[in-house]
């Protein structure tokens, strides 16, 4: 008899599949925007992207709130992760993509 996938491992997958709803589309952009505005030439590393997706989750909806926690948790699961060199241009150009899907 054939494994089947638990039901929230196939929701999780249905998630992934259809991109990020507009509050997420939303932070991604502004995310987007502030790394181009910013030192674009600079190199961004993965302990930003984390510091990112914290502090525009919480500007959102608050400290430690948790629709703050939700936030943070889709923009990190839509948020590409980061290549070791990449800028911070770069990397926005990721961001914006992510957003279109």
């Amino acid at each position: 008899m054939p494994e089947r996938t638990d039901t929230p491992q196939i929701n999780e997958a249905l998630r992934r599949a259809q991109g990020p709803d507009t509050a997420t589309r939303t932070l991604l952009v502004k995310i987007a925007n502030r790394l181009t505005a910013v030192r674009p030439a600079g190199e961004i590393h993965d302990s930003r992207r984390l510091a990112l997706a914290l502090r525009y989750a919480t500007g959102a909806h608050g400290f430690r709130t948790p629709a703050a926690n939700d936030a943070e948790r889709r923009l990190l699961r839509h948020m590409p992760a980061i290549e070791p060199g990449i800028t911070r241009g770069e990397y926005a150009l990721r961001l914006r993509r992510a957003a279109s899907r």
